[in-house]
């Protein structure tokens, strides 16, 4: 097996670096918990509604906050010691030859994994389009010092013109920074770069955002997907469209997709399209479907408000919520009724409210 990267080893990406439980139980499944330091725990976690009604708990288990190009650097390492090879090079097509895949100029494999990001040259070299419209995103992100008194991690969900997904996060870093973004639904994204690096300075007073630098990021939705294999070319990831779109999470999706698609390669060669895309369905397919039903609630403002407001008079609520969020979580009936009830006592508040 080798792995071809056009960068050199401990590339960054843009990315919230937060690896939230169920990411961190798939590295434990992979034979990886040392990935995972003690230092970099996040115990506590903080929603913000747009109003800013707040939600504060520890979730039962910890996540970790790993800067994504230190975290990269220690997956392409444990997988080099577990014997793949890794060969630096730019990859610009993929063309079937008898029964492989020659991968650029040099490479040719009976089965290919497509794990290069949100721009994937795999994923159009097998003519599955990109996503756009409501099932895009756009982010900036970059690392600020962290202000004293900072604790946990925090996302607030912002309300903008278009509705869709607009939030704003902060993930303390054990090295003494910040990583810090906001990202909104492209079709929320009016006024470009500028208004996204204004939004953050506004909804993160405490942090010095004009001293630092940011970069930017497209984030394919999961509320559109690829197929997941054509023959044995398997999407996984940000090539896949797994973002979370109600937090723009795709560190989980990208280490469960990726372990399904590596065993399917290892055990399977042969039909490991077939393989790879029943199991994707078994393990995500129920979950799309409940997040995609909740994401229409992302563009009613007091079902946001009601959400983070349920969250704190509910533990269990809360607790679901990152779930859903931070992996393959789900909401179920008596979770939804708490939800109902906490928008059923804000409408009073609405009716009294000036005009």
């Amino acid at each position: 097996m080798i792995i071809v990267d056009k960068t050199p080893p401990g590339r960054d990406k843009v990315c919230g670096d937060a690896i939230g439980p169920e990411g961190a139980a798939e590295l434990v499944g992979l034979g990886l918990p040392g990935l995972l330091r003690a230092e970099e725990r996040a115990r506590s976690f903080r929603l913000t509604s747009p109003a800013g009604v707040s939600a504060s708990g520890t979730p039962a288990v910890a996540g970790y906050v790993i800067a994504r190009v230190e975290f990269d650097a220690r997956l392409l390492q444990a997988a080099i010691a577990a014997g793949v090879e890794f060969e630096q090079l730019s990859v610009h097509s993929l063309h079937h030859e008898g029964g492989g895949t020659r991968v650029g100029e040099k490479l040719t494999a009976p089965v290919v994994i497509g794990a290069d990001g949100a721009n994937s040259v795999v994923r159009r070299a097998v003519g599955q389009p990109a996503n756009t419209g409501k099932h895009l995103a756009v982010a900036v992100r970059g690392y600020a010092p962290t202000p004293v008194g900072t604790d946990g991690l925090f996302i607030g969900w912002d309300s903008q013109p278009g509705g869709g997904l607009c939030y704003v996060w902060a993930f303390p870093l054990a090295s003494g920074v910040t990583n810090i973004g906001y990202g909104c639904a492209s079709t929320s994204a009016g006024g470009g770069r500028a208004r996204l690096v204004r939004r953050l300075a506004e909804l993160l007073p405490d942090f010095d955002v004009a001293g630092t630098e940011l970069a930017g990021h497209r984030l394919p939705l999961s509320t559109w997907r690829p197929v997941p294999a054509v023959g044995n070319v398997l999407l996984t990831g940000d090539a896949a469209s797994l973002i979370n779109p109600t937090t723009g999470e795709g560190i989980f999706y990208a280490l469960a997709s990726g372990a399904l698609a590596g065993r399917a390669a290892a055990t399977c060669a042969d039909n490991a399209g077939v393989v790879y895309t029943a199991e994707m369905k078994a393990r995500f397919g129920g979950h799309h479907k409940r997040v995609a039903r909740i994401c229409p609630l992302l563009d009613i403002p007091i079902a946001v408000e009601a959400a983070v407001r349920a969250c704190a008079r509910d533990r269990v609520v809360f607790e679901r919520v990152l779930e859903l969020g931070l992996g393959a979580g789900t909401l179920r009936g008596r979770h939804l009724l708490r939800f109902a009830a906490a928008a059923a006592a804000l409408l009073p508040q609405r009716a009294s409210a000036p005009r």
